[in-house]
Protein backbone atom coordinates (compact mmCIF):
# COMPACT_ATOMS: atom_id res chain seq x y z
CA UNK A 1 0.00 0.00 0.00
CA UNK A 2 1.01 3.42 -0.96
CA UNK A 3 0.31 7.03 0.30
CA UNK A 4 0.34 9.93 -2.07
CA UNK A 5 2.33 13.14 -1.53
CA UNK A 6 2.42 16.46 -3.06
CA UNK A 7 6.21 17.65 -2.76
CA UNK A 8 5.80 21.91 -3.77
CA UNK A 9 9.17 23.62 -4.26
CA UNK A 10 9.73 27.12 -5.48
CA UNK A 11 12.85 27.36 -7.78
CA UNK A 12 15.20 30.83 -6.36
CA UNK A 13 17.47 30.17 -9.53
CA UNK A 14 17.46 28.92 -13.27
CA UNK A 15 18.10 25.21 -13.97
CA UNK A 16 19.42 23.12 -16.94
CA UNK A 17 17.34 19.65 -16.36
CA UNK A 18 14.38 19.14 -16.86
CA UNK A 19 12.05 17.81 -14.01
CA UNK A 20 11.71 14.67 -15.16
CA UNK A 21 10.79 11.25 -12.88
CA UNK A 22 13.95 9.56 -13.73
CA UNK A 23 16.00 12.11 -12.60
CA UNK A 24 14.29 12.73 -9.38
CA UNK A 25 14.83 9.40 -8.47
CA UNK A 26 18.70 9.63 -9.03
CA UNK A 27 18.76 12.43 -6.61
CA UNK A 28 16.72 10.59 -4.17
CA UNK A 29 18.50 7.77 -4.40
CA UNK A 30 22.11 9.34 -4.17
CA UNK A 31 20.93 11.38 -1.01
CA UNK A 32 20.51 8.06 0.61
CA UNK A 33 23.41 6.74 -0.01
CA UNK A 34 25.02 10.14 1.54
CA UNK A 35 22.59 10.41 4.56
CA UNK A 36 22.62 6.19 5.35
CA UNK A 37 25.38 4.81 3.26
CA UNK A 38 25.93 3.01 0.15
CA UNK A 39 24.20 0.08 1.32
CA UNK A 40 21.11 1.48 2.31
CA UNK A 41 21.00 2.95 -1.20
CA UNK A 42 22.00 -0.58 -3.21
CA UNK A 43 19.13 -1.62 -1.11
CA UNK A 44 16.85 1.02 -2.53
CA UNK A 45 17.70 0.23 -5.75
CA UNK A 46 16.62 -3.90 -5.16
CA UNK A 47 13.72 -2.74 -4.18
CA UNK A 48 12.73 -1.24 -7.32
CA UNK A 49 14.34 -4.61 -9.26
CA UNK A 50 11.95 -6.37 -6.97
CA UNK A 51 8.66 -4.38 -8.00
CA UNK A 52 8.64 -3.05 -4.27
CA UNK A 53 9.80 0.27 -4.36
CA UNK A 54 9.79 2.09 -1.40
CA UNK A 55 8.58 5.15 -3.28
CA UNK A 56 7.11 6.56 -6.76
CA UNK A 57 7.91 9.89 -8.02
CA UNK A 58 6.17 11.48 -11.00
CA UNK A 59 7.59 14.54 -13.02
CA UNK A 60 7.62 17.86 -12.11
CA UNK A 61 4.75 20.10 -13.17
CA UNK A 62 4.99 23.72 -13.45
CA UNK A 63 2.00 25.75 -11.03
CA UNK A 64 0.01 22.04 -10.79
CA UNK A 65 -0.47 22.04 -14.94
CA UNK A 66 -1.03 18.47 -15.41
CA UNK A 67 -1.19 16.57 -18.93
CA UNK A 68 -3.95 16.16 -21.13
CA UNK A 69 -5.43 12.87 -20.95
CA UNK A 70 -6.02 12.01 -24.21
CA UNK A 71 -9.02 9.22 -24.76
CA UNK A 72 -10.33 9.95 -28.44
CA UNK A 73 -10.04 12.41 -31.24
CA UNK A 74 -13.25 14.19 -32.79
CA UNK A 75 -13.54 13.44 -36.29
CA UNK A 76 -14.32 15.89 -39.02
CA UNK A 77 -18.17 14.06 -39.09
CA UNK A 78 -18.33 15.08 -35.59
CA UNK A 79 -16.83 18.46 -36.13
CA UNK A 80 -20.42 19.83 -37.41
CA UNK A 81 -21.98 18.28 -35.19
CA UNK A 82 -19.90 20.36 -32.61
CA UNK A 83 -19.89 23.54 -34.39
CA UNK A 84 -23.71 23.52 -34.33
CA UNK A 85 -24.01 22.36 -30.42
CA UNK A 86 -21.40 25.93 -29.57
CA UNK A 87 -22.09 28.09 -32.10
CA UNK A 88 -25.91 27.07 -33.64
CA UNK A 89 -25.05 26.24 -36.97
CA UNK A 90 -22.61 24.93 -39.11
CA UNK A 91 -22.32 27.34 -42.69
CA UNK A 92 -19.03 27.30 -43.96
CA UNK A 93 -18.17 30.59 -42.08
CA UNK A 94 -19.43 29.56 -38.66
CA UNK A 95 -17.48 25.93 -39.66
CA UNK A 96 -14.21 27.82 -40.13
CA UNK A 97 -14.21 29.91 -37.39
CA UNK A 98 -15.21 26.56 -35.34
CA UNK A 99 -12.45 25.17 -36.96
CA UNK A 100 -9.63 27.83 -36.16
CA UNK A 101 -10.70 28.01 -32.72
CA UNK A 102 -10.39 23.85 -32.38
CA UNK A 103 -6.53 24.08 -33.66
CA UNK A 104 -5.95 26.32 -31.12
CA UNK A 105 -7.61 24.42 -28.15
CA UNK A 106 -6.09 20.76 -29.73
CA UNK A 107 -2.75 22.71 -28.96
CA UNK A 108 -3.15 22.42 -25.25
CA UNK A 109 -1.37 19.97 -23.86
CA UNK A 110 -1.24 21.11 -19.76
CA UNK A 111 -4.30 21.23 -17.90
CA UNK A 112 -5.68 22.52 -14.45
CA UNK A 113 -5.53 20.28 -11.50
CA UNK A 114 -9.64 20.38 -11.93
CA UNK A 115 -9.89 19.89 -15.82
CA UNK A 116 -7.43 16.77 -15.22
CA UNK A 117 -10.01 15.24 -12.66
CA UNK A 118 -12.47 15.75 -14.70
CA UNK A 119 -11.22 14.24 -17.66
CA UNK A 120 -9.91 11.17 -15.41
CA UNK A 121 -13.43 10.29 -13.66
CA UNK A 122 -14.82 10.18 -17.19
CA UNK A 123 -15.58 13.19 -18.81
CA UNK A 124 -14.61 12.75 -22.74
CA UNK A 125 -12.06 14.84 -25.14
CA UNK A 126 -15.30 16.07 -27.00
CA UNK A 127 -16.87 17.44 -23.80
CA UNK A 128 -13.66 18.61 -23.03
CA UNK A 129 -13.72 20.50 -26.49
CA UNK A 130 -17.20 21.98 -26.20
CA UNK A 131 -16.72 23.58 -22.57
CA UNK A 132 -13.21 25.56 -24.25
CA UNK A 133 -15.07 26.44 -27.12
CA UNK A 134 -17.82 27.90 -25.20
CA UNK A 135 -15.91 29.54 -22.78
CA UNK A 136 -12.81 30.64 -24.95
CA UNK A 137 -11.12 31.13 -21.87
CA UNK A 138 -8.06 28.67 -22.45
CA UNK A 139 -4.72 30.42 -23.41
CA UNK A 140 -1.72 28.86 -24.45
CA UNK A 141 0.59 30.65 -22.38
CA UNK A 142 4.32 30.15 -21.81
CA UNK A 143 5.41 28.82 -18.17
CA UNK A 144 8.91 28.50 -18.60
CA UNK A 145 11.24 31.11 -19.98
CA UNK A 146 14.28 29.85 -22.09
CA UNK A 147 17.18 32.17 -22.14
CA UNK A 148 20.38 31.39 -23.93
CA UNK A 149 23.67 31.59 -22.00
CA UNK A 150 27.60 32.41 -23.44
CA UNK A 151 30.29 31.36 -21.23
CA UNK A 152 33.99 31.20 -21.93
CA UNK A 153 36.14 28.19 -21.98
CA UNK A 154 38.91 28.36 -19.46
CA UNK A 155 42.26 26.65 -19.88
CA UNK A 156 42.30 25.00 -16.86
CA UNK A 157 46.77 24.69 -17.44
CA UNK A 158 46.75 28.29 -17.68
CA UNK A 159 43.86 29.50 -16.13
CA UNK A 160 42.80 31.79 -19.17
CA UNK A 161 40.19 31.89 -21.19
CA UNK A 162 41.19 30.24 -24.61
CA UNK A 163 41.06 32.09 -27.85
CA UNK A 164 37.55 31.16 -29.99
CA UNK A 165 36.38 29.64 -26.49
CA UNK A 166 32.99 30.37 -26.57
CA UNK A 167 30.26 27.94 -25.61
CA UNK A 168 26.29 28.26 -24.47
CA UNK A 169 23.90 26.76 -22.53
CA UNK A 170 19.91 26.98 -22.48
CA UNK A 171 18.85 28.30 -18.76
CA UNK A 172 14.89 27.88 -17.57
CA UNK A 173 13.03 30.10 -15.55
CA UNK A 174 10.11 29.17 -13.68
CA UNK A 175 8.97 31.63 -11.30
CA UNK A 176 5.59 29.91 -9.90
CA UNK A 177 5.64 26.30 -7.90
CA UNK A 178 6.87 22.99 -8.96
CA UNK A 179 4.40 19.86 -8.08
CA UNK A 180 6.12 17.04 -8.02
CA UNK A 181 3.75 14.44 -6.76
CA UNK A 182 5.09 11.10 -4.69
CA UNK A 183 4.10 7.36 -3.34
CA UNK A 184 5.74 6.26 -0.27
CA UNK A 185 4.97 2.51 0.71
CA UNK A 186 3.69 2.55 3.93
CA UNK A 187 6.51 1.34 5.56
CA UNK A 188 9.03 3.36 4.36
CA UNK A 189 9.67 6.11 7.63
CA UNK A 190 8.61 8.98 6.77
CA UNK A 191 11.19 10.43 8.48
CA UNK A 192 13.79 9.28 6.26
CA UNK A 193 11.74 10.32 2.85
CA UNK A 194 11.39 14.01 4.48
CA UNK A 195 15.53 13.82 5.13
CA UNK A 196 16.10 12.82 1.20
CA UNK A 197 13.88 15.71 0.26
CA UNK A 198 15.63 18.09 2.76
CA UNK A 199 19.03 17.01 1.07
CA UNK A 200 17.97 17.53 -2.64
CA UNK A 201 16.57 20.98 -1.07
CA UNK A 202 19.68 22.03 0.04
CA UNK A 203 22.39 21.10 -2.88
CA UNK A 204 19.71 21.28 -5.84
CA UNK A 205 18.73 19.80 -8.63
CA UNK A 206 20.70 18.89 -12.11
CA UNK A 207 23.36 19.97 -13.79
CA UNK A 208 25.48 23.02 -12.45
CA UNK A 209 24.25 22.91 -8.64
CA UNK A 210 27.89 24.06 -7.76
CA UNK A 211 27.89 27.16 -9.39
CA UNK A 212 24.14 28.07 -8.28
CA UNK A 213 22.03 26.22 -10.59
CA UNK A 214 19.12 24.29 -9.73
CA UNK A 215 18.35 26.11 -6.05
CA UNK A 216 15.00 24.98 -4.71
CA UNK A 217 13.41 25.86 -1.65
CA UNK A 218 10.45 23.71 -0.22
CA UNK A 219 6.89 25.22 -0.26
CA UNK A 220 4.77 22.17 1.16
CA UNK A 221 4.94 18.47 1.68
CA UNK A 222 1.42 17.20 2.28
CA UNK A 223 -0.73 14.18 1.67
CA UNK A 224 -2.66 14.12 -1.31
CA UNK A 225 -5.89 12.49 -1.81
CA UNK A 226 -7.46 13.42 -5.28
CA UNK A 227 -5.89 10.69 -6.68
CA UNK A 228 -6.67 7.83 -4.68
CA UNK A 229 -8.29 4.67 -5.91
CA UNK A 230 -9.50 2.88 -3.52
CA UNK A 231 -12.93 1.87 -4.21
CA UNK A 232 -13.03 2.51 -7.78
CA UNK A 233 -13.14 1.10 -10.96
CA UNK A 234 -10.89 1.83 -13.18
CA UNK A 235 -10.02 0.36 -16.94
CA UNK A 236 -7.07 2.27 -17.76
CA UNK A 237 -4.07 4.45 -16.46
CA UNK A 238 -2.24 7.62 -17.03
CA UNK A 239 1.06 7.99 -16.52
CA UNK A 240 2.47 11.16 -14.83
CA UNK A 241 6.43 10.57 -15.82
CA UNK A 242 8.75 8.86 -18.03
CA UNK A 243 7.83 5.18 -18.15
CA UNK A 244 9.52 2.18 -19.57
CA UNK A 245 6.85 -0.96 -19.91
CA UNK A 246 7.24 -4.17 -19.04
CA UNK A 247 5.25 -7.54 -20.10
CA UNK A 248 1.72 -7.54 -18.77
CA UNK A 249 1.60 -3.91 -17.96
CA UNK A 250 -0.96 -2.85 -20.59
CA UNK A 251 -3.60 -4.23 -22.86
CA UNK A 252 -3.58 -1.37 -25.19
CA UNK A 253 -2.09 1.57 -25.65
CA UNK A 254 -4.46 4.41 -26.10
CA UNK A 255 -2.67 7.49 -26.59
CA UNK A 256 0.94 8.73 -25.86
CA UNK A 257 4.45 10.11 -26.99
CA UNK A 258 7.96 8.22 -26.83
CA UNK A 259 11.34 10.18 -25.77
CA UNK A 260 14.35 9.17 -26.89
CA UNK A 261 17.20 9.52 -24.01
CA UNK A 262 19.99 9.59 -23.04
CA UNK A 263 20.53 9.83 -19.19
CA UNK A 264 23.93 10.09 -17.64
CA UNK A 265 25.52 9.43 -14.00
CA UNK A 266 26.29 11.65 -11.02
CA UNK A 267 29.79 12.55 -10.40
CA UNK A 268 29.72 10.59 -7.31
CA UNK A 269 30.29 6.90 -9.14
CA UNK A 270 33.96 5.93 -9.70
CA UNK A 271 33.65 5.97 -12.97
CA UNK A 272 32.70 9.58 -13.18
CA UNK A 273 35.50 10.46 -16.49
CA UNK A 274 32.18 8.46 -18.39
CA UNK A 275 29.02 9.37 -17.36
CA UNK A 276 26.78 8.22 -20.05
CA UNK A 277 24.14 5.80 -20.20
CA UNK A 278 23.22 3.73 -23.17
CA UNK A 279 20.11 5.08 -24.68
CA UNK A 280 16.74 4.28 -24.04
CA UNK A 281 13.37 4.47 -25.43
CA UNK A 282 10.40 5.72 -22.81
CA UNK A 283 6.69 6.73 -22.60
CA UNK A 284 6.53 10.22 -21.52
CA UNK A 285 3.89 11.95 -18.91
CA UNK A 286 0.53 11.84 -20.44
CA UNK A 287 0.63 8.81 -21.99
CA UNK A 288 -2.87 6.58 -21.48
CA UNK A 289 -2.97 2.87 -21.55
CA UNK A 290 -5.66 0.22 -20.88
CA UNK A 291 -5.04 -1.72 -17.60
CA UNK A 292 -2.93 -5.08 -17.78
CA UNK A 293 -2.10 -7.53 -14.83
CA UNK A 294 0.31 -6.22 -13.32
CA UNK A 295 -0.05 -4.27 -9.86
CA UNK A 296 3.26 -2.16 -10.39
CA UNK A 297 3.71 -1.06 -13.69
CA UNK A 298 7.53 -0.31 -15.35
CA UNK A 299 10.67 -1.70 -15.56
CA UNK A 300 14.07 -1.15 -14.18
CA UNK A 301 16.89 -1.44 -17.21
CA UNK A 302 20.52 -2.69 -16.38
CA UNK A 303 23.39 -3.16 -17.75
CA UNK A 304 22.83 0.52 -19.17
CA UNK A 305 26.69 1.54 -17.44
CA UNK A 306 29.94 0.02 -17.67
CA UNK A 307 29.04 0.36 -13.50
CA UNK A 308 26.79 -2.81 -13.35
CA UNK A 309 25.05 -1.51 -10.31
CA UNK A 310 23.98 2.03 -12.60
CA UNK A 311 20.08 1.32 -13.67
CA UNK A 312 17.56 2.90 -15.12
CA UNK A 313 14.14 3.36 -13.62
CA UNK A 314 11.41 3.35 -15.21
CA UNK A 315 8.35 2.58 -13.09
CA UNK A 316 6.38 5.79 -13.06
CA UNK A 317 3.69 7.35 -11.30
CA UNK A 318 0.43 6.56 -12.88
CA UNK A 319 -3.26 7.53 -11.83
CA UNK A 320 -6.53 5.50 -12.75
CA UNK A 321 -8.56 6.81 -15.67
CA UNK A 322 -12.17 6.23 -16.76
CA UNK A 323 -12.58 6.13 -20.82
Amino acid sequence: MYKTYLWKIKPISSFLTPWQSDTIYGHLIWASSFLYGEEEADKIVEEFKKFKPPFICSDGFINGELPIIKKSSVGRDEMKKVCEEVYGDSNPTTLIKCLTEVKRINKITKVSKDEFLQLRNGKSNREFLIDNLKSKKKEIRKSVVEEQVVHNVIDRLSGVTEENGLYSTIEKFVSEDIWVFIKVREDFPMEKMENLLKYIEMNGFGKKVSSGKGQIKRVSFEPFEEFDDEGKSYEAFVTLSNYIPKKFDYSEVISGDILTKRGKTGNEIKEADFPFKKPFVCYTSGALFKKGENKVVGSVLRNVHINEKVVQIGIPFVVGVKL
